[in-house]
């Protein structure tokens, strides 16, 4: 009887933690929906969908543009988007090689980051989009505290 009920928690444990694991901002969930993208030097802007499902190449959740090739011509390249703490969101081609990276920032949106000539915003058409508090996509600090 004992060891059935140390299966029990242990199994309904592993499910509860890998349940847990869809909540972090990796799921589409979190940003997925319409966003604007925009150059900050020419003012040029175009449409982006960041889809919540999965892209057909396999890599990451569907990408779509409307009109962004003006702003950046190998956006055109991307089919997939990917978000995580460290890179932030990459816009992914149909071989899953990173074709423009954004970062959070103060702008209330998301900047790109690698090109130094380039300086994009990404910001959600809160209209349209499940991104309404980008402090979601902020990893949370955990805090250790010891006592004597």
């Amino acid at each position: 009887m004992r060891g059935i009920l140390r299966k029990t928690i242990l199994i309904t444990g592993s499910v509860l933690a890998i349940a847990g694991w869809s909540s972090v901002p990796g799921n589409a969930s979190v940003i997925s929906g319409s966003w604007s993208i925009s150059d900050a030097l020419s003012s040029k802007s175009c449409s982006a969908q960041l889809g919540s499902d999965p892209a057909a190449s396999g890599y990451g959740n569907s990408f779509e543009t409307e009109n962004c090739q003006g702003i950046y011509a190998p956006i055109a390249k991307a089919t997939a988007w990917q978000w995580s703490y460290e890179d932030g969101l990459s816009l992914l081609d149909a071989d899953g090689e990173i074709v423009l990276q954004f970062d959070i920032d103060e702008l209330d949106g998301l900047t790109s980051v690698g090109l130094s000539s380039l300086f994009l915003v990404m910001q959600p058409d809160h209209r349209e989009s499940k991104a309404s508090d980008l402090s979601e996509l902020i990893e949370k600090a955990v805090v250790v505290t010891a006592q004597r």
